[in-house]
């Protein structure tokens, strides 16, 4: 009998480390994301040599660009609605606000990309396939839409 028992017990919490190995929900906070590619035009480079760093909280968004330090306000959504980061299946920037970064930046080139793209008012798709790596997707109807490449550090 205990045999059985523990031989259900084994089986049954095995499945559950099988569930586990599925694609993670999106936990964008806690981590400082370092940003690895930035995705404009097909077939342009996407990685990125100099590259900033993203902290996020449940409403706000901070780091640097690589030349200038940021910092804003964030709305976390799913299906429209404001929901807490965890549950979160996009987040939109609210308001940001960029330091003029020095003439001589050696990552001007990531600076003009994120802060064209971090701009207020736009909204992201999170999709996070690891621990570890986080894409924001910028939405609108392109199928080869603009995205951010982040990597947990």
């Amino acid at each position: 009998m205990r045999r059985a028992v523990a031989a259900v017990l084994l089986a049954v919490s095995g499945a559950g480390s099988l569930v586990a190995c599925g694609t993670p929900e999106p936990t964008v906070l806690g981590s400082t994301w370092q940003v690895t590619d930035v995705w404009v035009t097909p077939g342009d480079p996407s990685a990125v040599p100099d590259g900033g760093t993203l902290v996020f909280g449940e409403a706000s968004l901070a780091g640097s660009t690589g030349c200038a330090p940021i910092q804003g306000t964030v709305t976390f959504t799913r299906d429209g609605e404001t929901v807490q980061a965890a549950d979160a299946d996009a987040v939109t920037v609210d308001r940001l606000e960029i330091d003029v970064p020095a003439a001589d930046c050696p990552a001007a080139w990531t600076h003009e990309l994120l802060t064209t793209m971090l701009e207020p008012g736009a909204t992201f798709d999170l999709r996070q396939d690891t621990d570890t790596e986080l894409v924001l997707t910028l939405r609108g109807e392109g199928v080869d839409r603009p995205a951010i490449g982040l990597a947990a550090v």
